[in-house]
């Protein structure tokens, strides 16, 4: 197989030949990473993913009974989605500490796809917090609706021009090791991924937290303040969990820029900062969940609901 790379960067723990390079380091580090992965597949995916699932039912039941959602109920709804699908593509990493084996458009295609996902989840978090502070909630449903499909359709298209700096175009047939964004990326799609990503966005989120503290202060209403709750976890998780792997991308990038090679360390941290993006996704769910009220009461009812049942079985048998 010709894996070929435009950056001159690869894995040190695949290619065997790079300066430096232990045989006992490269079993250390993917033992590292494999017991992460597993525990990540193991605990947090199917939480999330369980999480992700009772909540969509909860908004779903909301949306029948109502006819109409919220505000913070369709933004949850649609944050909800865009999650759970993100944690749908992280099992393309279930392959480590090895990679995903496929060509360069292949590659380019889901990476695309991906970035569809993190572009929207951030986006629409700037655009929930204006919506919930200054609208009233007699906004309509296809207000909400416009609104999501705004963000989908700008999120796409930032989705298309970061991939299209990858800069592998002419060389689609050739295979590579894939993951969320490649390696053999040219460092102008990383500095956006970067900017577009997280960069702005977390400026952005920044100005709109400090605004969303000083309204929680007006506020009297102990639901608002939960309210203000849910959106600020969301908030603080995806900043902590994006830090670390924007870190490592800009650090990838200097790499590629001064022209050095990936450490094996770098190699192991990056794909943790990877994990650590996914894993956002689920404890969002988690705190969706958690923090928002309709959904912690549907949970309520459903332990409630499961407790008498075991009950009654239990004095059912006691009488036989």
């Amino acid at each position: 197989m010709d894996f070929h790379n435009v950056t001159g960067l690869f894995y040190p723990s695949q290619t065997l030949g790079g300066p430096h390079i232990d045989i006992t380091e490269i079993i250390t580090s993917q033992n590292i990473i494999s017991r992460v992965m597993h525990s990540y597949l193991g605990i947090l995916v199917p939480l999330g993913l369980l999480a992700g699932v009772f909540c969509l039912s909860i908004f779903i039941k909301v949306k029948i009974k109502h006819q109409a959602l919220d505000h913070l109920d369709f933004y949850l709804l649609a944050l909800a989605v865009t999650d759970i699908t993100i944690v749908l593509y992280s099992f393309t990493s279930k392959t480590r500490p090895g990679y995903l084996i496929i060509s360069n458009l292949s590659c380019g295609v889901l990476s695309c796809f991906i970035n569809v996902s993190y572009y929207f989840s951030q986006y629409l978090l700037i655009l929930t917090f204006p919506l919930l502070l200054i609208m009233e909630d007699s906004t309509t449903s296809q207000s909400h609706l416009r609104n999501v499909l705004l963000t989908l359709t700008l999120s796409v298209l930032m989705s298309i021009v970061n991939v299209s700096l990858l800069g592998t175009y002419d060389r689609l047939q050739n295979i590579t090791q894939c993951q969320m964004d490649p390696l053999n990326a040219k460092p102008e799609y990383d500095i956006m991924k970067f900017t577009a990503g997280f960069g702005f966005p977390s400026l952005v989120l920044l100005i709109f937290t400090i605004l969303l503290i000083v309204h929680a202060r007006k506020v009297e209403m102990s639901e608002k303040l939960q309210v203000h709750a849910v959106l600020l976890c969301h908030i603080a998780l995806m900043f902590i969990c994006r830090l670390f792997y924007n870190i490592m991308l800009i650090r990838r990038t200097g790499l590629k820029i001064h022209g050095s090679y990936l450490s094996l360390r770098e190699e192991l941290v990056l794909n943790i900062a990877e994990l650590v993006v996914f894993s956002g996704s689920c404890i969002r769910l988690l705190f969706t969940l958690v923090l928002h009220k309709p959904c912690r009461d549907g949970l309520k009812k459903s332990v409630q609901f499961l407790i008498n049942m075991c009950r009654r079985k239990d004095a059912t048998n006691s009488v036989i």
